[in-house]
Parts: C-alpha cells; sequence; structure tokens
C-alpha cells in the first residue's frame, strides 16, 4: 500500500538528501579517520549529481505530441529529442537526430538521413520506419494534438527509403515544418509508445533522450534519471556523453512561498517560476537566475469578434490604447521583461515593431468609443441602446496581468470580467468557442504562430476573426519559401491584426527560474523551455 502523496514526496526528498550525507569508513587512527572523514563527505558532496527541481503546478500530461502547458514541455524535453535543433540566439536549424536534411523548391517534400546508433530507452533502434509511426500516430491523435496538426499542416504521408533515410510529403507548401522539427512537440517516441493510447502517452513515454522517466505521481512528484550509454546530443549542448545529473527529482510544489523558502531552506536545487516580484531577492551570489522571453504571441486579449461588444473595431481599438503596457510591465513583468510593441514578442523570429500603432492613450481611446456612440453612465462603464460595455476574459494563468487592464481598462469606461478557469476548461472554451477574449499568449520560435491563432482554417484557431485579407495572407507566408518575400507578408499581418485589434498585447512573458549558486549548464530551447542535460551540481 503506497503513503499518500505528501509522504511520498518526503520519502523521495529524504532519500536523495540522505545520499547527499553518506559518509566513508572509520580507518584506525582517529585524526587521519577526522580529515579522511572531512575529506570523504566533501567530495561526495562535490560529486552527488541527484537533483530537486521544485515544479509549479502537474504537468498534466508528459507526451511531448500532446502536452502545451510549459510544465509539461520542460519536463518533456528530457525525456525525447528532435530531429533538429534550433539555435536560441541565431535561430539557425542544427543536426540532432536527423544528421543531414533537405527541401524541395516548393516546400511540399522534406528529405531526411538519420544519424547512427541513436537507440531508445527500452533499446529499440532508431529507424526511418519509427520516425514515420511517430508522424502517422500523432496525425490520428486528433484535438488532443492540436500542435502537431498545425507544424504537419497538410501532412500525407512519410515515405521511408532505407533504414535511416525517408521523405516527409505535404499536400500544399509548409514553410514552418523544419523548424516545428526541432520543436519538443515533434519530439521522436518510441514505436512501442506510438501505438499506446491518448491517455496511456500522457502517464508514460519510451524516448531516446538524456533522461528515463522514473516514476510519475500526478499532483505529487515526478523522477527521471540518466540514460547510460546516451551520447547523441546536438552540437548546442556544452558537452558530450550522458548527462550529468544522475536523477532530477520534480516535487510538486503550487504554493509561490513554499517553493521560494524550500530555495532558500536548501530544500530544493532549483524552483520554476520564481515570482517576479521575488527577482530582486534572490539576484544575489547565493543563487542564480534564469530568465528567457517567450518568442511567440505575448500575453494577450484574443477577441472572439462575432459576439458581444467585441464585434465593433471601434471597440477593440480603444481597448488596444486604453492599455498602458508600461505600467503592465512594471507592476507585474520581470526586471528582465519589456512592453510588447506587436503580436509578436520581440524574440520572435520576423518579428517588426508596430509600438506607434499600440501607444497609450487614454484620451484618444475615450474619443474612439465617443464617436462610436458608448456613452458613460452613472457607474463609470459606458453603454449604448441599454447595453453595458463589457466583455469577460476567459484566462487560466496571469491573473495579475488581467487584473492590471481590468482596472486600467475601467477608466475608459470598459468593463472586463474576469473568468480564471482550469488549464482543461480554457482549452475546452476554445474548442467550443464560448468566450470573448482569451487572456493567454501562445509560444513559438516562428511568426507561423500567427496563422495558428488567427487563421479560421487552422483546426484549433484561438481568435475568431471574419478577414478574407487575413486568411489570404495567413496562408499565404507559410506557403511562401523566399525568406524575404515571407518576412514582406509578415510585416503586413502584424499591421493588419494591431490595427484591427484582433489581438490586444498586454504583457511580454519572461521564464524565470532560480537555483542555488551551486547549480550550474540549465539553458534554455529557442522556445524558452529549459534543457537540463548540461545541468550539474560543483
Amino acid at each position: 500500500m503506497f503513503p499518500p502523496p505528501l509522504e511520498r514526496t518526503t520519502v523521495i526528498l529524504n532519500s536523495l538528501r540522505a545520499r547527499r550525507r553518506i559518509g566513508v569508513p572509520v580507518v584506525a587512527i582517529a585524526a587521519v579517520a577526522l580529515l579522511a572523514s572531512c575529506a570523504a563527505s566533501t567530495d561526495e558532496a562535490a560529486s552527488s549529481q541527484d537533483v530537486i527541481f521544485a515544479l509549479k503546478e502537474d504537468p498534466t500530461c508528459i507526451d511531448p505530441q500532446q502536452v502545451t502547458v510549459t510544465t509539461g514541455l520542460n519536463v518533456a524535453r528530457q525525456l525525447v529529442d528532435s530531429l533538429l535543433d534550433q539555435d536560441p540566439k541565431t535561430g539557425e536549424l542544427v543536426p540532432w537526430l536527423a544528421e543531414s536534411w533537405t527541401a524541395n523548391d516548393d516546400l511540399t517534400s522534406f528529405d531526411f538521413t538519420l544519424r547512427d546508433g541513436v537507440t531508445f530507452s527500452d533499446g529499440t533502434e532508431l529507424t526511418a520506419d519509427v520516425v514515420a509511426a511517430n508522424f502517422d500516430a500523432a496525425m490520428q491523435l486528433g484535438a488532443s494534438a492540436s500542435l502537431v496538426a498545425q507544424y504537419l499542416a497538410g501532412y500525407t504521408a512519410t515515405t521511408v527509403n532505407d533504414e535511416s533515410s525517408f521523405t516527409v510529403d505535404f499536400s500544399a507548401p509548409n514553410a514552418q515544418f523544419l523548424q516545428g522539427a526541432s520543436t519538443i512537440t515533434l519530439g521522436i517516441v518510441s514505436a512501442e509508445t506510438t501505438t499506446e493510447t491518448p491517455e496511456a502517452r500522457c502517464q508514460s513515454i519510451v524516448g531516446s533522450g538524456a533522461f528515463v522517466l522514473e516514476s510519475y505521481v500526478q499532483n505529487d512528484s515526478l523522477e527521471i534519471v540518466k540514460r547510460t550509454g546516451y551520447d547523441w546530443g546536438s552540437e548546442l549542448r556544452g558537452h558530450t556523453g550522458e548527462a550529468y545529473a544522475d536523477s532530477i527529482t520534480f516535487p510538486i510544489i503550487t504554493e509561490n512561498g513554499v517553493r521560494t523558502g524550500g530555495l532558500t531552506s536548501g530544500e530544493f536545487d532549483v524552483i520554476q517560476d520564481l515570482p517576479y516580484i521575488d527577482e530582486s531577492r534572490f539576484a544575489t551570489d547565493d543563487y542564480a537566475l534564469y530568465a528567457a522571453a517567450n518568442p511567440g504571441v505575448p500575453n494577450s486579449l484574443i477577441a472572439n469578434t462575432s459576439t458581444g461588444v467585441l464585434a465593433e473595431e471601434a471597440v477593440r481599438k480603444a481597448v488596444m490604447i486604453g492599455l498602458d503596457r508600461g505600467e503592465i510591465n512594471e507592476l507585474t513583468g520581470s526586471a528582465s521583461g519589456q512592453a510588447p510593441t506587436s503580436v509578436l514578442t520581440s524574440t520572435t523570429p520576423g518579428y517588426t515593431s508596430q509600438a506607434k500603432a499600440m501607444e497609450f492613450d487614454r484620451d484618444g481611446a475615450i474619443d474612439l468609443l465617443e464617436e462610436a456612440g458608448w456613452v458613460e453612465g452613472a457607474d463609470g462603464i459606458r453603454e449604448k441602446a441599454g447595453q453595458k460595455l463589457t466583455a469577460t476574459v476567459t484566462g487560466f494563468y496571469a491573473q495579475d496581468v488581467l487584473e492590471a487592464a481590468q482596472i486600467q481598462l475601467k477608466e475608459i469606461g470598459f468593463d472586463l470580467q474576469l473568468n480564471m478557469v482550469t488549464p482543461g476548461d480554457f482549452f475546452g472554451a476554445i474548442a467550443s468557442g464560448s468566450y470573448e477574449f482569451l487572456g493567454a499568449g501562445l509560444t513559438r520560435t516562428d511568426p507561423d504562430v500567427l496563422r495558428v491563432l488567427l487563421s479560421q482554417e487552422a483546426s484549433s484557431h484561438w481568435a475568431i476573426v471574419d478577414d478574407a485579407e487575413l486568411e489570404a495572407l495567413l496562408a499565404e507566408q507559410a506557403t511562401t519559401a523566399d525568406a524575404d518575400a515571407r518576412q514582406a507578408i509578415i510585416d503586413d499581418i502584424q499591421a493588419l491584426v494591431v490595427d484591427k485589434a484582433y489581438v490586444i498585447p498586454t504583457l511580454e512573458t519572461i521564464q524565470l527560474h532560480a537555483s542555488s549558486s551551486s547549480v550550474s549548464g540549465i539553458v534554455f530551447d529557442s522556445a524558452s523551455r529549459v534543457n537540463l542535460f548540461d545541468m550539474k551540481l560543483s
């Protein structure tokens, strides 16, 4: 019979601490014994590579092809490798599981050759057949794999040429596929994993990554252990061979104060999501901070323009310029961040500033509303034809950002109501279209993220808009191979989306984690997810 979840977590943590405190045998001479014991204890502490990394929430799913929550992606990245890797500084794609690749001129066909010697943690080999099984099975996951459907848009088949080479074909040009092949979402799992049910895959997967899943107790903890014999990390990693950490335990600690307190006391080596308000407190030599801005679409109010007051362009435009993003960043953001200036974050390839069109102008926002017939009511909220100027935003995180926006918009007479829900209910609202505003951002290291968010042809689009010009531009950029021509289209998309206020940015999200100063080697990938291959304790 298993002990309760909190007791299990305590057992795991105590076990790891005990490993760090193991002594050495006593020798005959007391003075020598004392010196030897001290030296051995120091060596043991230095060589112990059992890391405790406190998570802020349950991952909910660890299958990279299904998971969309950042915490789940952070864990999944340690378990699976991808065909390609992407340099977070330059955006360059480099080899990983695939040693080479080419694309045809219209980007409908992609040839890959796999590197030799790669195996999964169940001992099976990575072959072209396994990759084909991954892509075929991923397309069958349906709604639970919404990001896969976007990366593999137009997918027709993967043809196996021989054991190590294959061709991926699409029915239409797919300009974002190669970048997608570097993501966790298209991480490769074993052939057996591809045959499991979506529910089973969420609980346990077999990958070729540098770590192997040891245990996962939902809402309690996870443990991963080093993969013996691993020797196929990408060239972006800091060393070759096996990972440095012998094991990483992830207790799930939802209370911010408990995570920060555990870091201070030494209970935890690393914590996920250091609250921005605590950033300055941990900016000392005793700790290390890790900050990276999410690429993609910043935290935003994402509109359903088919319903309520948001059907009026003037209302959406008033909300756009009625927000003081500098103040929101100062109140709720990281010291490492900046206010958003486009519907793409400043770290996203293809970003072009729209700062002028998004500039805070409270008086201008009020003028827009008054010209549109919205009159201030007795309670300060505007009205027209008996209708209140109000809309509800549905979100599942960053409530402080939404509250700041709520306060600011009240000053122009707009009543923003907050509906904070679970992640499952949030994505359920997207699936059913039962929302007015969505409050969230969408991470991806490619401007095609705007198509995923806005195209009504995309199976899991978030915004609801009826704009033929925008739809045509979104489709065109996804099928344009020439980089300069594609950038011009992406510039037009950003300008149009800001002008029509389909997406109203609020904050650029910074992934902010913290560790004790004894930890080194934590890095971010191009999507601001952590890679722990080089992590070690001093």
